[in-house]
């Protein structure tokens, strides 16, 4: 059996594609972008989408949200 640490897992991936993202703008190439757009005040959809954006700019995503 094996056990698996996602946190682990995941911060691995992160610093991955920060590395990957990094590399494409020193090429100068387009960097991936986020866009999301809020429709209203759920709290709970605000929570989730600034989450996703502050993981965008963790691994040098650009991101836009739209209210």
């Amino acid at each position: 059996m094996i056990l698996l640490d996602g946190k682990a897992t995941s911060a691995e991936i992160r610093a991955e594609l920060k590395v990957e993202v990094d590399q494409l703008k020193k090429d100068g190439k387009k960097v991936p972008h986020l866009a999301a757009v809020i429709v209203g005040k759920n709290g709970a959809s605000l929570t989730y989408v600034n989450a996703k954006v502050k993981a965008c700019e963790a691994v040098g995503f650009d991101s836009s949200l739209i209210k």
